[in-house]
């Protein structure tokens, strides 16, 4: 009986987290969207960092199970300074401080 139940929780935590355009240009006013779909509904977070681990961004993010949650990230660190060049990551955290997807994003300012 313990293993249909542990089986059945992870139906119910399934995530799909993917951002487009990847790469993106900030630089020309484009954003990158961060898309997530999952079953159940929560309060969340979405940080982003450089790939030194460096805090870049963080913003609200509520997500409503069943349907696709999107947020955008315009290229400018919570400083308000556009980003440079490289892959930065991402993560989308519940209220509880537990992963809810991940994933990373190419920046290209031209």
């Amino acid at each position: 009986m313990m293993k249909q139940i542990n089986w059945l929780l992870i139906l119910l935590l399934t995530v799909t987290v993917y951002n487009y355009p990847n790469p993106f240009n900030p630089q020309s006013g484009q954003t990158t969207s961060i898309e997530c779909t999952t079953d159940t509904t929560t309060e969340a977070f979405l940080y982003i960092y450089d790939m030194s681990a460096r805090f870049v961004a963080f913003k609200p993010f509520d997500l409503q199970g069943g349907a696709k949650n999107q947020i955008s990230w315009d290229g400018y660190s919570d400083y308000n300074q556009l980003v440079g060049n490289g892959i930065y990551l991402y993560q989308i955290i519940n209220k509880a401080r537990q992963r809810v997807g991940r994933g990373k994003i190419w920046v290209i300012n031209q």
